[in-house]
């Protein structure tokens, strides 16, 4: 079962997408969802900190980070 450890919101003019984080077999999973809740990317961050998943995904809310595809 996966587990969600943290959220990452992002206010866009179409509503709030939001960047989900989970526990994965050798790190961390991050799902990027749009306003309207659907999937848009995924990540695996593996043999990484909750801290860096949780810096990537807050990187993405405040517009640092671009997803590319």
């Amino acid at each position: 079962m996966t587990k969600l450890v943290s959220r990452r919101i992002k206010v866009e003019e179409s509503g709030h997408a939001q960047a989900l984080i989970f526990e994965a077999d050798n790190g961390w999973r991050i799902e990027y969802y749009d306003p309207r809740g659907t999937l848009i990317s995924t990540e695996l961050h593996e043999r990484k900190s909750l801290q860096w998943a949780e810096d990537v995904a807050e990187n993405w809310a405040l517009g640092i980070k671009v997803l590319n595809g």
